[in-house]
């Protein structure tokens, strides 16, 4: 621990020995634990914040996400190989990076495909609701069923793989010279014998090695995402979005007024905005939540109770007119295709009246403000209570939100930061002593409970997204994970060299390394098939246990 935190925190060697002390050492792990585990999650709201601008969601989504995900993680591994025992404490940072890396590979996918599986008849998925099927279909029947599952994605995870499998090259670069420098032995690390062994130039060029890629992942992210054919990034904005407006957060004028026409004539061309196939996705939840019979039409009371859903102030006499503008046959009911018809009239009417009139100064944005105060539902699940617009938010214009928006994330991701930042090296420090009093090495400390604190979010979120049981949201689930070891693999591993090349460290890991392999190259393999069936999630579950083993097995046969 550094000198200047040494005063702020209690060092955990000069605790008590025997049980008495190694109790009040775990329970500083738990604190800090759960201050890293606080941190973590105000970075990912603080960020996730941001993609309700439109004009950045796209770089943020594909760039400043990924980075300050990978913040704890590389926090962690930062501080590790600081202090002055830098050599002995570096090996949390290993466990951390390890641990981080195999764990999103493995639980959480193992997860997501039990959250997410669907019957399987004749090798089809059954996604799409049959022309012949009740009401009660649904698509795991019933709900505990396990044989003959299993859930499907797209073909773009197998490109996530590929990056994935290309960037853990990195770690070769070092470690083929050190199969040969046997670096790593006791005198080495005490004297600093690996430069002589030349495994200090292998580190610089795995540092630049290791930019490279980082900076080439990012670049293509970037493309991706502005050629508009990023669809797990399209589907993550559009995931936050919805929830910050059902949190009251923002509201749909400000959310998506980059994508309404600009001009009044371009608006007059093109009035039904929302037939295009994304807002079709936004609206379609909510219609099917009024849609109660599945009978693929609603009445008068359900367009009321559904416009006031969306934020509409719609009484039953506004609705009937609503219903009977748009109901051609005459039936007292409209389909899917009539109630967009509906809120296309309602958002058109909205805009014509925003750029007709100017904004009356003594009362800011009332003329702007979107009559449509909670729109997008990008989320097939059940919104079990209907909360207000707050007096904050309510009567503001779209750009005073913006700016409530960027002044929320400001704060959620100075103070995440800085927790993290804060906390790490106490953190680093509660892992290596106990390691020390439980007689073990602190990478098995550090490969267990740091990527509880750092990457909890990205488990859940995972399994938040599979639990929605559509191909678009397993690979939503897949790709985020695949996208997190490749960032491990850039970003955190990065920083490992850059200790070993400039801390004068040792690398000694060589077991660490073999087991992350091993685990990235079978889930390369898992990556490169569409299909998963539900004993798929228990043959990637055994690969954390297997790489513990892998690493207990070769320090055992002499590996460092």
């Amino acid at each position: 621990m550094g000198d200047i935190l040494s005063a702020y925190f209690i060092e955990p060697k000069h605790l008590p020995e025997g049980f008495g002390g190694s109790v009040q050492v775990l329970s500083l792990g738990v604190v800090y634990g759960y201050i890293l585990f606080t941190g973590s999650n105000l970075i990912s709201e603080g960020s996730e914040l941001l993609l309700l601008i439109p004009s950045i969601a796209g770089i943020v989504g594909s760039v400043v996400l990924p980075i300050l995900g990978a913040v704890p993680d590389g926090a962690i591994v930062l501080f590790s190989g600081m202090g002055p025992n830098a050599q002995e404490e570096v090996s949390v940072g290993v466990g951390a990076l390890a641990g981080s890396t195999i764990m999103l590979l493995t639980v959480p996918w193992c997860l997501s495909i039990i959250a997410g599986r669907v019957n399987c008849f004749n090798g089809e998925y059954t996604y799409k609701r049959p022309a012949s099927a009740t009401s009660e279909w649904k698509r795991l029947d019933p709900p505990d069923r396990w044989l003959k599952t299993g859930v499907k994605c797209d073909s773009s995870i197998k490109t996530s793989g590929r990056f994935m499998l290309m960037t853990a090259g990195a770690y070769l670069v070092i470690q083929i010279p050190a199969f040969f420098a046997s670096c790593g032995t006791t005198y080495e690390m005490e004297h600093g014998e690996c430069h002589k062994n030349g495994l200090y130039v292998w580190a610089i060029l795995g540092l630049i090695m290791c930019i490279g890629m980082f900076i080439w992942y990012l670049h293509t992210q970037i493309a991706e995402s502005d050629e508009g054919r990023h669809v797990v990034l399209e589907a993550l904005i559009d995931k936050v979005r919805q929830r910050a407006v059902r949190q009251t957060i923002t509201t749909l004028r400000a959310l998506y007024k980059d994508y309404l026409p600009a001009e009044r004539d371009s608006l007059l061309k093109n009035p039904d905005w929302t037939s295009g196939d994304r807002m079709k996705h936004f609206l379609r939840p909510f219609f099917n939540e009024f849609d109660t019979d599945r009978s693929g039409a609603i009445g008068v009371d359900e367009l009321q109770g559904l416009l006031v859903k969306l934020g509409e102030k719609a009484d039953r006499t506004t609705a009937e007119a609503l219903l009977a503008a748009v109901d051609k046959d005459k039936s007292g009911f409209i389909e899917f295709d009539e109630f967009l018809e509906v809120i296309g009239k309602q958002m058109q009417d909205a805009y014509m009246k925003e750029i007709a009139k100017p904004e009356d100064p003594e009362t800011p944005g009332l003329k702007r403000r979107s009559t449509m105060g909670r729109l997008i539902k990008h989320e097939e699940e059940e919104v079990e209570e209907d909360a207000e617009m707050p007096e904050d938010l309510t009567d503001l214009s779209p750009e005073e939100q913006r700016r409530r928006i960027l002044m929320r994330s400001a704060v959620k991701l100075s103070l995440g930061t800085g927790l993290v930042l804060l906390f790490s090296d106490p953190m680093v420090g509660v892992m290596s002593e106990m390691g020390s009093r439980c007689g073990i090495s602190p990478f098995y400390i550090s490969f267990v409970l740091a990527p509880l604190a750092s990457n909890a979010s990205e488990l859940i979120s995972a399994y938040v997204f599979a639990a929605k049981k559509t191909p678009k949201t397993m690979t939503i689930s897949f790709s985020a994970l695949l996208g997190a070891a490749t960032m491990n693999n850039t970003f955190c591993l990065g920083i490992f060299f850059a200790l070993i090349a400039f801390n004068n460290l040792a690398w000694a890991f060589s077991a660490e390394t073999i087991s992350i392999l091993f685990v990235e190259a079978c889930m390369y393999k898992v990556a490169q098939k569409t299909e998963h069936p539900t004993y798929y999630a228990f043959l990637v579950l055994l690969l954390y246990p297997i790489s513990l083993a892998v690493v207990a097995g070769l320090e055992g046969m002499g590996f460092d």
